[in-house]
């Protein structure tokens, strides 16, 4: 599947910047960009996926998996990921719960 790099290239368009201007502000080579959308055996490092999610005004999630996850669902998922099993299960009853409160009021 393709479709980081079609969303990517949709980023890389609405931000009216060259290839080469957003390498240069995440600080990566003038010709990442080029190598990661137009070598299909090029796959980004994580790290310069988020350098360049960064630049672009985007998340890693939404080029990755096409979710666009606002900052406080981000800080949720993080204080998810520390939570032992038990706690996590707790959570999403929690979650679950309060979803159906909110859609019967």
């Amino acid at each position: 599947m393709d479709d980081w790099r079609v969303r990517l290239r949709e980023q890389l368009k609405k931000s009216g910047k060259t290839r080469s201007q957003v390498c240069s502000e995440a600080g990566l080579n003038p010709a990442y960009l080029t190598q990661i959308l137009e070598q299909k055996s090029a796959t980004p490092r994580i790290d310069n996926l988020a350098k360049l999610a960064s630049v672009l005004d985007t998340s890693v999630s939404y080029l990755v998996e096409g979710i666009n996850l606002d900052p406080s669902a981000i800080q949720l998922v993080a204080y998810f990921g520390v939570l032992s099993d038990d706690r996590k299960q707790a959570a999403l009853i929690l979650m679950q719960d309060m979803a159906a409160a909110s859609a019967r009021d």
